[in-house]
């Protein structure tokens, strides 16, 4: 048997089992029955980095898709509008004039008139909707990273979805992005019907959630483990989805050196692996976290780190030596970046798992970046 690593850490990668999101994925499949109108077909998910939103929207898109529906996934950072229209218009330019389409991806019978060159979006999208609604499937439309969404798009594409669920058409939208970010969006007054979406918003996976899962794709690999090192190996990754997939795929890596002589993950495999992990996870998630912060956010982020939980926000304030107005200004734009968060009135924690031991083992180095 040729083994294999199971886990994939790569962003967006669907990993071999999908932990803890069990509540989303069955509030979506329950929105495709319920028809037109049920609050999963319009739905926003939200979390920090690394908490699994572009998995899940992966995993919808595959649900939508297994019932015949059409599916069209498009990103922030590109013209949505005209990437929608790209890809309703494909298969057509690949078919000719008229086609009729058996794949589950479209499950509708198309025409050339349909997606004529110089229709306009609105044209084109209310269309398709009718079409694929007619013959018994329906158009799923999933954005990424929604926080940096044109407005003036979001709003074009939000009046075209409520207007065909005003229709009873089959159409859903999913949406997901950084929570505030996606609040923000949602201040817009262009975009008042999005407030409406069913808000699924990501916390961290329960770590006996974590251990079930570990221990499946560890033995459907080929390998096993033992409790300890098993437990050892769900509490570093801190109920994070992206460090679960790190900390399997390091471990994993670890252990298959020694496979010809043993199949069994051991506590010093467990231990070597959350090490590598634990170094990918600071380059890869907590440095690009830290990247383009100002100094005074810096500072701000160091004097939480003297608490070994929540900071007192007026203890912060004094640490800086600065007011806590002033101090205050920059724990804001850390919450909205999602580095810090808010856990009672006048106290913050870290978001991200190991931020404080990032920072304090890299002291010399990231201030070293503005000079100092």
């Amino acid at each position: 048997m040729e083994l294999i690593n199971p886990f994939k850490p790569t962003a967006g990668m669907t990993p071999p089992v999908l932990m803890g999101r069990e509540s989303v994925l069955e509030d979506f499949s329950d929105g495709l029955l319920e028809g037109p109108g049920a609050p999963g077909r319009l739905m926003r998910i939200t979390g920090p980095r690394g908490s699994g939103k572009t998995v899940l929207l992966t995993e919808l898109g595959e649900m939508a898709l297994a019932k015949g529906w059409r599916v069209v996934n498009v990103v922030s950072d590109e013209d949505m509008c005209d990437s929608i229209v790209r890809q309703l218009r494909a298969p057509l330019r690949m078919k000719g004039v008229k086609v009729g389409v058996t794949l589950p991806v479209i499950a509708a019978e198309l025409d050339a008139g349909l997606l004529s060159e110089d229709a306009t979006f609105r044209e084109l999208f209310e269309r398709a909707v009718r079409k694929l609604t007619d013959s018994g499937a329906g158009l799923l439309i999933t954005l990424d990273e929604a926080q940096n969404a044109d407005r003036d798009a979001m709003g074009t594409i939000a009046s075209c979805v409520q207007l065909m669920i005003r229709e009873r058409q089959n159409v859903a939208l999913v949406f997901a992005g950084i929570t505030t970010g996606v609040l923000d969006l949602l201040n817009s007054k262009s975009l008042t019907f999005l407030r409406r979406a069913k808000s699924e918003e990501l916390a961290n996976i329960p770590i006996n959630e974590v251990s079930r899962a570990l221990k499946a794709t560890i033995e459907r690999s080929g390998l096993s483990i033992g409790d300890n090192a098993l437990s050892a190996m769900a509490a570093a990754t801190e109920g994070y989805a992206y460090l679960t997939q790190l900390v399997g795929y390091s471990v994993w890596r670890t252990a298959r050196r020694h496979a010809d002589v043993s199949l069994q993950i051991n506590e010093d495999d467990v231990e070597r692996g959350i090490a590598a992990a634990r170094k990918e996870y600071g380059s890869a998630v907590l440095d690009t976290a830290l990247a383009d912060l100002t100094l005074p956010a810096v500072e701000y982020l160091f004097a939480m780190c003297e608490d070994a939980g929540a900071s007192a926000t007026g203890k912060v304030a004094e640490r800086m030596g600065r007011s806590t107005a002033d101090a205050n200004s920059y724990r804001r734009i850390l919450i909205a970046r999602q580095i810090i968060e808010s856990t009672a009135t006048g106290y913050v924690a870290f978001s991200l798992p190991y931020m404080r031991e990032h920072l304090i083992a890299n002291r010399g180095r990231i201030f070293a970046r503005y000079g100092l």
